[in-house]
C-alpha cells in the first residue's frame, strides 16, 4: 500500500471529511483535521484478490455469478490496481425487483456493463476511502463513467454515510486485497444516462426548472451534449508509445465534458425572477440589449448569461482546485484557479472553499451548495449556486481580475482535464503522457518535429506538479488565458537545468527579445539570484536587480521536498522569465509561442504562466 500512502497527499482535502462528521455539518469548513495519517488499522487485509474475496465471502453470490458469466473473475484475479464496489445479494435482489427483471433476463452485454459499472481499473492506485471527498473519483469505471461521492447522515442519525452517485451507500470500506481494494455497497451502481439539462429538469430535491428552460431556449442544451470526438483516430490503439527505453501513455479516445453552474428556482425567485422573460431582462442589465428576444444569438443577453455558467471541462466540486502537496501548507486557503467560460474570452475565478469571483473589498462571492451539487450526467456535472452568477464588467475588471493571475500550462486545454491527464501522477512503468499535435485544438498546437511529453511529480519543483517538456526542433503555441483590455506583463515559470535549451519566444506572433537560454543558473551574474536574508530591504533590492535583468525568483507559495523542504523562492534553479509588457485593446485570444533555435536534444520546460496588470507590479507579494 506504499503507493496509496504517497497518493494520500494528492487527495489532501478528502481528509477534511473525517472532521466534518465531528462538526456535524457538511458546510463547516473551519474544522481542524485531526485524522491519524499513520493509523494502519483503518485497513483490512484479506490476503485475497478482488475476485476471490467476492467468491468466498458469502454476501456476493449473485455478483460473483456475474463475474464468472462475463469472464471478469479472471481479470479481477490478476495483478493490478482495481477498485471494486461490490453489491451485496440484497442489493442485487432489490435492483431486480425495482426494475421488474431477473438475473436470467439479463443479456451478456447487460451483465458485462453491470460488472464494469462497479470496477475502476487504474494503472497506478487503488481508491481507498482516503480519496472519498464530495465530488467525483479521479478516474472513470471500466464502463467509462464517473462515480460521484457524497456524505449524508445514516438511517440512525448517528453519523455520516458515504454515498456513491447519491443513492448507493458504502456499508463497508477499505477491504484490502492483493490487487486493489474492495468497498461493499448496499445498492447497484447505475451510471447516469441523461444529459445535464435533463438531470436539472428531473432533480427531485431542488428545482432548477428556470435555468433548465434557459439552457433549452438558448440552444446550449445541444451545445453541451457531445461526449467524445468520434473523428479522433488513436495513433497508438494500445495506448502506448515507446521512445528508446521509455514508454508513454497516449489517449485511445478523446472525451468531451462540461460543468454547468445553475441557480435553483428559489435563488431566482428571491431576486423577483420567475419567468424566462424576467431572467432575460435581468441579464440585459449586465450584457446589453442586442438581439433582444433572439435567445440563440451569441450577442443576446440571456445567451451570454447562460454561457457564463458553463465550462468546457467536466469537474466535480473537488476538482476545481489543485489539492496536492506542491502548495505551501500556509497558502492552501489562497489557492485559486481561472477558467475560461463558454462566454468567450470571459474568465471565472474559483478560490479555495469553492468561492466564485470572490470580492476582497466586500468579502462576498457566489458560493456552491455542496449538498445539491455534483449532479452527474452522461456529459458532465451540474452544481447548485447560492446566488446569481454574472460577469459584472466593473467588478471583474477592477477587482477580481485586477491582480496577478497565475496558471499552469495544463490549465489551458480542456482536453487535458477531460481525458485524465491534468494533475495525474505518473503511472508505474510510464514516463508521462503524449498527445497528437491536433489533440488540444487551438489551445495547444505544436509542429510535427516537436516531441512532447506531459510529466508530473510531487517530488520535483513544479507548480501543481505538472510540467510540459518539449524536445526535438520544437515549435509550439499555447493560447493563454484571455484577459480584459489593459496593459499587462507576461512571465513564464521554469526550472533551469543543463539539459534545457535555448528558445525564441513570441507573443501574438511578435518576437520577444533575444532567444532565452534556459540552462543559465540563477546564481549566474546574468540572472543575479541571491538567497533571501532576514533583511526585507536587502531581499527587495535583489528582486529589483533581477527584474532589471529580465528575471524573477519563483513564488514562495510553491513547495518542494527538495533541499530539506523549501519554497521555490529558495531554489536558485527555479526562475521566472519576464517575457514582456503588452497593451491589449479588447477581449480576445493571446498566444505564447516557443521555438527551438539551438539543439534538438535540448528541451523546453513549461511549468506556469503569470499575467499581471502593469499597475499592480509594484504592489504584488512574493507568493
Amino acid at each position: 500500500m506504499t503507493n496509496i500512502r504517497i497518493a494520500m497527499r494528492k487527495a489532501g482535502t478528502s481528509l477534511l471529511l473525517g472532521s466534518l462528521a465531528v462538526c456535524g455539518g457538511m458546510f463547516a469548513t473551519s474544522c481542524d483535521d485531526d485524522v491519524d495519517m499513520n493509523d494502519e488499522s483503518f485497513y483490512t487485509f484479506t490476503g485475497q484478490t478482488a475476485s476471490s474475496f467476492c467468491h468466498e465471502d458469502g454476501r456476493f453470490t449473485i455478483f460473483s455469478q456475474l463475474l464468472d458469466d462475463t469472464g471478469t473473475a479472471g481479470l479481477l484475479s490478476t495483478y493490478g490496481y482495481y477498485t471494486l464496489f461490490a453489491p451485496t445479494d440484497e442489493a442485487m435482489e432489490a435492483y431486480f425487483t425495482r426494475n421488474g427483471i431477473s438475473y436470467a433476463s439479463l443479456t451478456d452485454e447487460e451483465k458485462s456493463e453491470m460488472v464494469f459499472n462497479h470496477v475502476v481499473k487504474s494503472l497506478g492506485v487503488s481508491y481507498t476511502s482516503d480519496y472519498f471527498e464530495e465530488g467525483s473519483l479521479p478516474e472513470p469505471t471500466m464502463s467509462d463513467n464517473y462515480i460521484t461521492v457524497s456524505y449524508d447522515v445514516d438511517a440512525l442519525g448517528s453519523g455520516l454515510t458515504v454515498y456513491l452517485n447519491k443513492n448507493v451507500p458504502v456499508i463497508e470500506k477499505d477491504v484490502e486485497v492483493h490487487n486493489g481494494v474492495v468497498h461493499v455497497v448496499g445498492n447497484v451502481i447505475v451510471p447516469a444516462t441523461d444529459f445535464i439539462t435533463d438531470v436539472l429538469e428531473q432533480n427531485e430535491t431542488t428545482s432548477f426548472s428556470l435555468f433548465a428552460q434557459a439552457l433549452r431556449a438558448t440552444g446550449f442544451y445541444r451545445a453541451i451534449e457531445p461526449i467524445r470526438d468520434e473523428s479522433y483516430v488513436a495513433p497508438y490503439p494500445d495506448g502506448e508509445l515507446t521512445r528508446g527505453e521509455s514508454k508513454f501513455q497516449v489517449p485511445t479516445v478523446k472525451r468531451y465534458g462540461f460543468t454547468v453552474f445553475a441557480e435553483p428556482d428559489e435563488v431566482f425567485a428571491n431576486a423577483g425572477i420567475t419567468t424566462i422573460e424576467e431572467l432575460a431582462r435581468y441579464a440585459e442589465t449586465y450584457y446589453g440589449t442586442e438581439n433582444r428576444g433572439d435567445y440563440t444569438s451569441e450577442n443576446n443577453a440571456l445567451h451570454k448569461f447562460v454561457a457564463y455558467h458553463i465550462l468546457d471541462r467536466q469537474m466535480g466540486t473537488n476538482e476545481f482546485l489543485y489539492s496536492g502537496s506542491t502548495t505551501v501548507s500556509s497558502r492552501m486557503n489562497e489557492r485559486c484557479e481561472y477558467y475560461e467560460t463558454m462566454l468567450t474570452y470571459r474568465l471565472m475565478e474559483i478560490k479555495a472553499g469553492n468561492r466564485i469571483n470572490y470580492r476582497t473589498k466586500t468579502r462576498t462571492c457566489v458560493g456552491i451548495n455542496e449538498a445539491e451539487s455534483n449532479l452527474s450526467a452522461v456529459n458532465g456535472f451540474a452544481h447548485c449556486l447560492d446566488a446569481i452568477l454574472v460577469y459584472d464588467e466593473d467588478v471583474m475588471v477592477n477587482e477580481v481580475l485586477n491582480k496577478r493571475i497565475r496558471f499552469d500550462f495544463y490549465n489551458i486545454p480542456p482536453e487535458l482535464t477531460n481525458n485524465n491527464i491534468r494533475w495525474k501522477l505518473m503511472n508505474p512503468g510510464y514516463s508521462g503522457y503524449v498527445v497528437p499535435n491536433d489533440f488540444c485544438g487551438e489551445h495547444l498546437q505544436f509542429s510535427d518535429e516537436t516531441q512532447i511529453t506531459m510529466w508530473s511529480s510531487e517530488g520535483w519543483t513544479n507548480f501543481e506538479e505538472d510540467e510540459l517538456k518539449l524536445n526535438g526542433w520544437y515549435d509550439f503555441t499555447l493560447r493563454m488565458l484571455p484577459m480584459p483590455p489593459g496593459s499587462y506583463e507576461v512571465r513564464i515559470g521554469y526550472r533551469q537545468e543543463s539539459w534545457r535549451g535555448i528558445a525564441q519566444l513570441f507573443v501574438d506572433g511578435e518576437i520577444q527579445g533575444i532567444p532565452r537560454d534556459l540552462r543559465i543558473s540563477g546564481t549566474d551574474p546574468m540572472v543575479g539570484w541571491i538567497d533571501d536574508t532576514e533583511n526585507p530591504a536587502v531581499d527587495s533590492e535583489n528582486d529589483k536587480s533581477m527584474r532589471n535583468r529580465g528575471y524573477m525568483k519563483a513564488p514562495a507559495s510553491i513547495y518542494t521536498p527538495q533541499a530539506g523542504g523549501v519554497s521555490l523562492r529558495r531554489m536558485s534553479a527555479c526562475l521566472r522569465i519576464i517575457v514582456g509588457q503588452f497593451t491589449w485593446q479588447e477581449y480576445g485570444p493571446h498566444f505564447l509561442r516557443g521555438k527551438n533555435v539551438y539543439d534538438p536534444n535540448q528541451e523546453f520546460h513549461g511549468d506556469y504562466i503569470e499575467i499581471i496588470p502593469v499597475s499592480q507590479i509594484d504592489k504584488e507579494d512574493i507568493y
